[in-house]
């Protein structure tokens, strides 16, 4: 080896040995940064290994709602250069999560393939999911000042019954949960530089979901609160037009998308299921939340203590959780109660959250003043222990319940919606069309031509005020001629139809002992004559 060589060798190993130092300089300054990292990752990895070998016993992989596939077909639509049409020459706005689709594109450079979709799809699932449990950590760790309250607000986290079920669901659910805890922690933060941070954050939350807009319901709250700490000045309020305009330039695509295909600035999704509640779906409200109360006990805890967050000028992650219940009990008191609640648990985290801080400041404030603890461990120790028996171990059944769900669910829309998704595709013509009250593996599966009788994802139908029976000669003009449908539902169009005017050319039926959801357990393919009709 030449002097030269040697010289170079002996740089490379100085330049290693130096970044190898401010390596553990780092770790030593940030420890308890690093102990709530990697306990994120071990405590949510664990979990999600649990639930998905649990499903891998019942199903191959797949996903527990079918509304997880209308995702994966905006996504492909992304992908192939017509985004949003989803039904080719149908636009449509129906996406709950535009940003979700977006990120799923990505999968499809790697795989067309479903099963290779759906392990995608669980991967980026679980990024999300353990930087929520991440976030979870350093937000405990903040307001209590102690990384062992983060721990265990991490556990409790992940075991929150439904929790793993909807990260893992192929839903939105972690990307909406990361961007609101994500969302707390700059809203804590009184530096200029993050006034605009949040304003893209307000975007990006309305387009991870549209009720992500609660975020930008809580900007004037955190500008009181800087203004009563002496942080505003006239910069200040200039940059907080400027994080206005940067929220407004986010979301404003997707705003211009609606009014483009329906002339409505909101999403279909939004005009399918926002409404007045009636009374049956206030009591069914009503009933539910009082069992979540009695499997959740911290629902309690963070809904009434967690106003001493409030108090000690940390009001966020309490009026997160309670925006959000005021607002689904004035709009969508029942859809937020389907498919296991999948709206409701970005509110049962938040209320964790919040549940778990305001017990870790009055438990060790009784501690210390009636028991007269002054050893600090031994009063975390008394305090972590108490709030692990009251609030975390009652959810324990629960959790491992939703595992065996989480599998049957998986194996239910496998078995029912895939199955006719793969029958259809390979037993009918291409360019067929078909209406159905279930948009998402069929249409995915089949890559058929589809009209959402729901309306969510056809603007036509949820636009069209329609009748029942100008619904069917809108089918016929479109060249429709197959329905899927659930038997129990497609009786309904029975009723305008002579019996020689369809036939059942396919049907599936799914075990009572196995059929989960909120589905019917028969599904089937109709073929419509039209010639028999007078549509």
């Amino acid at each position: 080896m030449n002097e030269s060589s040697e010289r170079s060798t002996i740089d490379n190993k100085q330049a290693s040995d130096e970044g190898d130092t401010k390596i553990h300089t780092w770790i030593g300054k940030n420890r308890e940064i690093v102990i709530v990292f990697v306990a994120a990752i071990i405590v949510t990895g664990i979990s999600c290994a649990y639930y998905l070998s649990t499903m891998l016993s019942y199903t191959n992989p797949g996903f527990t709602l079918d509304d997880s596939w209308i995702h994966l077909q905006y996504a492909r639509t992304i992908y192939e250069g017509i985004p949003w049409e989803y039904s080719p020459g149908f636009p449509s706005t129906g996406s709950t999560s535009p940003l979700w689709s977006v990120i799923l594109s990505v999968l499809f450079y790697f795989s067309s393939d479903p099963v290779g979709l759906a392990w995608g799809v669980y991967i980026i699932s679980m990024c999300f999911y353990m930087a929520s449990s991440f976030a979870v950590g350093l937000i405990v760790r903040e307001y209590t000042e102690s990384v062992s309250w983060s721990v265990l607000a991490i556990i409790g986290f992940v075991i929150i019954p439904r929790n793993t079920w909807l990260m893992l669901s192929g839903m939105e659910t972690p990307l909406f949960v990361f961007v609101l805890l994500f969302s707390i922690i700059i809203l804590d933060k009184v530096e200029m530089k993050y006034d605009l941070v949040l304003g893209v954050l307000v975007g990006i939350a309305y387009l991870s979901r549209p009720e992500g807009i609660l975020i930008a319901f809580c900007l004037p709250i955190r500008f009181l609160i800087l203004t009563l700490k002496g942080k505003v000045d006239r910069k200040r309020i200039v940059t907080l037009f400027v994080s206005a305009a940067l929220a407004a330039l986010v979301a404003l695509p997707w705003i211009l998308h609606c009014l483009s295909v329906t002339g409505l600035p909101l999403p279909d999704t939004f005009y399918a299921k926002v409404h007045v509640p009636s009374e049956s779906e206030i009591e069914a409200w009503n009933f539910w939340w009082g069992l979540f109360v009695g499997q959740m006990p911290f629902l309690i805890i963070g809904g009434f203590l967690g106003i001493i967050l409030v108090v000690k000028g940390k009001p966020f992650p309490w009026l997160f959780p309670v925006i959000l219940t005021v607002m689904y009990r004035l709009t969508v008191p029942y859809a937020s109660l389907i498919n296991n609640n999948r709206y409701l648990v970005p509110v049962f985290d938040l209320f964790f959250v919040a549940a778990i801080i305001a017990t870790a400041w009055i438990l060790e404030i009784l501690l210390v003043r009636k028991l007269r603890l002054v050893d600090t461990n031994e009063t975390k120790l008394v305090a972590i222990s108490v709030t692990m028996l009251l609030l975390v171990v009652p959810l324990l059944p629960h959790y491992f319940g939703q595992a065996t769900y989480y599998g049957k669910a998986a194996k239910t829309v496998n078995d029912l919606h895939v199955n006719i998704g793969t029958w259809f595709d390979e037993n009918t013509p291409e360019d067929s069309v078909f209406a159905t009250h279930d948009a998402g593996a069929v249409r995915f599966i089949s890559n058929r031509t589809m009209i959402d009788l729901a309306g969510l994802v056809s603007p036509d139908i949820i636009h069209g005020n329609m009748t029942a029976r100008e619904t069917l000669s809108y089918l016929r003009a479109q060249g429709c001629n197959y329905f899927v449908y659930f038997d129990a539902l497609f009786a309904y169009w029975k009723f305008f139809l002579t019996s020689v005017a369809y036939d059942m050319v396919y049907t599936v039926t799914i075990p009572p002992e196995v059929h989960v959801g909120g589905g019917r357990p028969t599904m089937s393919v109709y073929q419509i004559y039209w010639e028999y009709t007078s549509y």
